[in-house]
This record gives structure tokens, sequence and C-alpha cells, in this order.
């Protein structure tokens, strides 16, 4: 019995591995269940300063990202830094600027080595007429997905470039998965953005589900997110919108539009605290 065991294993597992590396370029959607806690914090790079009292009893941010690949010495350690390659130029990927900012590789293998899972692509490429983000044409990111991000695809899951609730967003994002798809990339998760009223919630809703069809039923992201509007709409906003949130298993992340005193309502304060509304985002229930 033991040597038919022994045999057994031995015809098996090369099968299995060959099976591995058949399936492991195919861009196959992901539908698990959203783990809880969703909520993330959006931090400005590369402090940390703003993001480190959010851990209170009962709260439900466990994430946080700031528009690049490095992560400061003060991050704290009860939240996953997720990595973002924000652009294609070199600035972003050869590490060739004032700052001390090395390769997004090098950037990213740091952060996996800490325990981040994730990775995020480029920042609002379809965003081309504000002259401020990636700008990128569908064809041109695929590639540079296949470039920048794949090499990750065995140590980590991986986002799709993050596009606007803008008319270009969501058909830029289909042409990207069709192009990718025609490349072999893996794409694991679609990170969106929605800035609107505090006050038209029917919109947000509509929009995700648009985005989760757009997506090819991906998990969803929404990496940005605000609604204007006073710091009372904006709180009522939040707690009628991120329970819905919280209840879909396809909405896997969120992070509220951003964690810096400098806006208004701000949801930090200047030493670094919750706001009212920074309150109302990290302890609001699902």
């Amino acid at each position: 019995m033991p040597s038919f065991i022994t045999l057994t294993v031995a015809l098996i597992l090369p099968l299995l591995a060959l099976s591995s590396l058949l399936y492991s370029n195919v861009s196959t959607p992901s539908s698990a269940d959203a783990p809880f806690p969703k909520r993330g914090l959006i931090f400005h790079n590369p402090s940390s300063q703003y993001i480190q009292s959010w851990n209170g009893a009962g709260s439900q941010v466990n994430w946080a990202y700031n528009w690049d690949s490095v992560m400061d010495n003060t991050f704290p350690e009860w939240t996953e830094y997720i990595p973002m390659l924000w652009g294609t130029s070199s600035d972003h990927t050869s590490g060739a600027r004032s700052l001390p900012f090395p390769f997004h590789s090098i950037n990213a293998n740091a952060a996996l080595s800490r325990g981040s899972g994730h990775l995020l692509a480029f920042n609002e490429p379809d965003g081309c007429q504000s002259g401020v983000q990636a700008c990128l044409s569908a064809q041109d990111a695929a590639n540079a997905y296949m470039q920048y991000m794949m090499p990750f695809a065995n140590k980590a899951s991986l986002g799709a470039p993050a596009v606007s609730n803008g008319a270009s967003g969501l058909p830029w994002l289909k042409n990207f998965l069709s192009a990718c798809a025609s490349l072999g990339c893996r794409v694991d998760f679609v990170p969106i953005h929605w800035y609107d009223s505090a006050t038209n919630i029917a919109y947000f809703q509509n929009y995700l589900n648009e985005a989760h069809d757009a997506a090819g039923e991906r998990q969803i992201w929404l990496t940005e997110f605000s609604g204007s509007g006073t710091e009372q709409q904006q709180a009522s906003f939040l707690q009628q919108v991120m329970p819905w949130m919280d209840q879909q298993s396809w909405i896997f992340r969120y992070s509220w539009f951003w964690c810096d005193p400098s806006v208004n309502p701000p949801m930090v304060d200047g030493n670094g605290n919750p706001t009212d509304l920074g309150q109302v985002y990290a302890y609001t229930g699902y």
C-alpha cells in the first residue's frame, strides 16, 4: 500500500504543476466573497502621520495607500499598505526622483514582504483632459501592465488601472480589459473612482453596479470616492452607502477621499485624530 500511494502521488504532482502553468496567466474574474472590514485610508506620500490613530475598538479601517509605492518607516503595523504604480513615467518606474523613491518593484517587494497582498496599477489613465492624471491609452496601459504588474502575478492580487466616473471611465476600462486579455495578463480586481453630490445616492449605487458589469464581475475596489456637500450631508451619505457597500459581496474595499486636514470638511485633524466625519467613516457599523 505505501508503494502504491507513493506512485500515485508521483504521477499526480506533475499534472497539478502543469495545470498551474497552463492557467497562471488566464484573466479570470474573482467572485469570492469580500472580507470585512473594507474601509481604507488615502494619505499623502510618503508620510503616514494622519493614519496613525484609526485603530480604536470597533474601527472598520484595515488598509491604506498613498498613490505611490513607497511606505515610510512609521507606517502602522495594524493596517495593510497597498503600493500603487501611479503611472509609467520614469520617475514612477525607475526611481528618477529628487526624493528617495527607489524602483516600484523594490517598493512593491518590500510591502509584500511586510504582509501586503495587493498591488494597484495606474491612476485615472482615462483622465487625459485634466493633464494631472496618468493619461494612457487602453492599449498602452495593457502593455505597461504586462511589463510592470504581471511579474507580481504569483505574489499578489493585481488591480486594474483605476478609472474615473467621467464619461470616458467605463468605456476605457472595457477597452483595457479587452487589450489585456489579448496579451494574456491577469486582472484580479478593478479599482474605480466616484465623485458627485452627497445627495445623489441612487447614482452612486447605479454606477457601482455598472462598473461591476463592465469589470466582468470582478471584485470592485472604490479607491476614491467623495460626495460634495456640508459635513452633515457627507456624514449622512456615508451612513447610508457604507452599510450598502458592506453588504455587497463583490465590493471588496473602499476609501474616502482623503485623510488629510486640508480637505473641507476634513476627516482627520492636524494632530492625526479622526474628526466627527472621520468617526462616522471609521466606526459606522455594518
